[in-house]
């Protein structure tokens, strides 16, 4: 008994003792789970059966995102997200859907499928990414303050190389976008320094752009935080060159100098070495001086005259306007001799140290090769052929041939819908030279020659040269001036022109059109467009054959009764100066010389160089003679005036 009693107690004991072991364990528990960190529940449930089924959709989803087809691509992964809530590929599909809407510009939607991996896939490998795409969908919407928020808070997590060489650009950009370009100079930099290969070279030259956007002040600070290093040498190269831009000659080859000795081999050490030559060059040109050389004596010094009145009248109109620096002009004589020229070239070019020449005329092409052996911009007065390819410094601003030419095929082919033409030309250069390029142009424009005739130099009776043209001579009967027993019916067959054409050029001065007019009435050539060129530009030529020039066209390069507000405001000007009307080598002097006034102000043009450039680049330049620009070959493009005979006065067609 009492060892059945004693055995009660044992067990009670026992019993009580497990009691507080468990008591004890559970205790332990709960204050271990009490300090153990909060979980958050993830959406997550088992694979689905048709599991395939969903990877083949998905797949199909990203080929449409590969293609575009982002409407096609959306339903796929929004299905999913309907049907799947809590699906195990949930955080994909939202990154996808998010891409999907951030392409197509609806980035507060994008931006929410991006917070709902945040909010309820922390684990997710998209996670950092959708963080990302948040900052650069602020950015593309031109939030660009939420975009460097969103991406400097990126930056304090832990990230791999790859992800930083994606962070920093994008903060660079919305830096740029809030125009705080010394900032998006660090972020860029500190890319440049984590990449490396193509990758590298590519954010250095976006940084090289976005120094050449800075500002002159921003450029001195740039300059002083980045001492050392390729920024360095960038931007001193840059500064260098934006002073030379701004005509800050001695200051930029400071510059350029000091950036040589520090950075003899940087990139754009050749570049700054040329630039320094050309500053040196500079330093010794005048470039408010221009040079004329002109016919002032002899047998063509009515035209050089002419010629210096329209560039002292540019010269005085130029330089009483404000804010100009003021040019001057040297005159030297060339006398028409190929001697003197090249001697008042050389004197302008190594003595008067001028920017620029304008002229000769007659002796032109010995001057050009003058200037181009100095180095010389030169615009020459002349229409001899091909002068402009003798050098890169020689430049035409002239009324030449193949002006003349493209302006009268132009108009009588596009305008008034003439297909068929004939020409009748004198048999020396001008005459050939005119018919030739006539020819050539009405082939490039989709026109038919039918029919050619020439005439000597000194002929006045032209009817062999027109019977030819319309089917009139025979040649059987030629030299016999006796009529032959015929037929009225078949001499009336015989002595019917056949025209074939609609229009007729005659290349030839008006003395000699003034002639020919009449007798292509006498022969029945009638009802035809007469086309010409400047010569024919006289009073005299409606004087001699108004009648038989009614209608006809002609090119000019310039026309005092120009209904233009600056022609005319320039006759007048000229009038009152001259006492006279000017004609087309005084307007053509004057649009010349005003041209390189106007450029020679420029601060970017500094050197002779610098102004053979702004030449090839100048664009429709407003004058007297029409709107210029410049082909690459120095010759001036730009239209002719085209003048049309109406009862006893030519009027401008256009």
């Amino acid at each position: 008994m009492y060892d059945l009693i004693l055995n009660s107690k044992h067990k009670a004991s026992s019993y009580q003792f497990t009691l507080w072991v468990a008591s004890l364990l559970l205790i332990g528990c709960l204050s271990i789970l009490a300090c153990a960190p909060v979980v958050i529940p993830v959406y997550r449930e088992a694979r689905p059966s048709n599991e395939e089924h969903i990877s083949r959709s998905f797949s199909r989803a990203d080929q449409l995102l590969k293609e575009k087809k982002y409407r096609e691509a959306l339903a796929i992964y929004e299905d999913y997200l309907r049907r799947y809530p809590g699906g195990f590929l949930r955080d994909m599909a939202l990154m996808k859907s998010g891409i999907i809407y951030a392409e197509l510009g609806a980035y507060d939607v994008a931006r929410r499928s991006f917070n709902r991996i945040i909010s309820d896939h922390p684990e997710s490998r998209f996670f950092r990414e959708a963080r990302f795409r948040i900052a650069m969908s602020y950015m593309k919407e031109g939030s660009y303050e939420e975009a460097i928020t969103h991406a400097k808070d990126l930056l304090r997590t832990p990230l791999s190389r790859q992800e930083k060489l994606q962070i920093y650009p994008l903060l660079g950009e919305a830096y740029l976008g809030i125009k705080d370009r010394l900032k998006a100079v660090d972020a860029y930099s500190i890319a440049y320094y984590l990449a490396t290969g193509a990758k590298k070279a590519a954010l250095l030259s976006r940084i090289e752009g976005i120094i050449r956007e800075s500002k002159e002040d921003e450029l001195i600070v740039l300059e002083k935080r980045y001492n050392e290093g390729v920024f360095a040498g960038i931007i001193r190269f840059e500064l260098g060159r934006r002073y030379r831009d701004q005509g800050l000659v001695r200051k930029a080859a400071e510059k350029l100098k000091d950036f040589l000795t520090r950075f003899p081999h940087h990139p754009r050490a050749k570049e700054a070495r040329t630039i320094l030559s050309e500053l040196r060059e500079g330093l010794l040109v005048d470039r408010f001086t221009i040079g004329c050389v002109l016919p002032l004596t002899g047998r063509y010094s009515t035209f050089g005259n002419r010629a210096l009145n329209g560039i002292e009248l540019a010269l005085d109109r130029f330089n009483s306007q404000p804010e100009v620096h003021e040019v001057q002009i040297i005159i030297r004589d060339s006398g028409s001799d190929p001697r003197q020229t090249i001697k008042a070239v050389e004197d302008l070019g190594e003595n008067e140290h001028v920017m620029a020449i304008i002229g000769p005329m007659i002796t032109a092409e010995s001057a050009a090769i003058k200037a181009q052996s100095l180095k010389v911009p030169i615009m020459v007065m002349t229409q001899k052929p091909d002068i402009i390819e003798l050098g890169d410094y020689v430049f035409r601003d002239f009324l030449t041939s193949d002006r003349q030419v493209r302006g009268i095929v132009s108009y009588a082919i596009q305008e008034l819908g003439l297909k068929k033409f004939a020409v009748l030309y004198p048999e020396e250069r001008y005459g050939t030279t005119f018919m030739n390029l006539f020819t050539d142009e009405l082939i490039a424009n989709g026109g038919e020659l039918v029919c050619v005739g020439s005439y000597g130099k000194e002929q006045t009776d032209f009817g062999d040269a027109i019977e030819k043209l319309v089917g009139l001579h025979n040649p059987e009967t030629e030299g016999d001036k006796s009529d032959p027993v015929e037929s009225g019916a078949e001499k009336e067959e015989k002595l019917k022109p056949v025209i074939e054409f609609e229009a007729m050029f005659i290349p030839d001065t008006f003395q000699k059109v003034g002639l020919i007019a009449p007798q292509l009435a006498y022969h029945g050539v009638t009802n035809i467009l007469l086309l010409g060129t400047n010569l024919w530009h006289s009073e005299k030529l409606i004087e001699m054959a108004s009648d038989y020039v009614q209608g006809a066209i002609i090119s000019e390069g310039f026309f005092a009764e120009s209904p233009s507000p600056a022609v005319q405001e320039f006759v007048r000007t000229f009038k009152e100066v001259f006492g006279r009307m000017p004609a087309f080598l005084e307007a053509q002097a004057y649009d010349t010389a005003t041209i390189l006034f106007s450029l020679v102000n420029r601060p970017q043009v500094w050197s002779r160089h610098s102004l053979k450039n702004a030449l090839l680049s100048l664009k429709d330049f407003p004058g007297v003679t029409g709107v210029t620009s410049f082909r690459q070959n120095g010759e001036a493009d730009k239209p002719v005036y085209l003048l049309k005979i109406v009862g006893q006065r030519f009027v401008q067609v256009r």
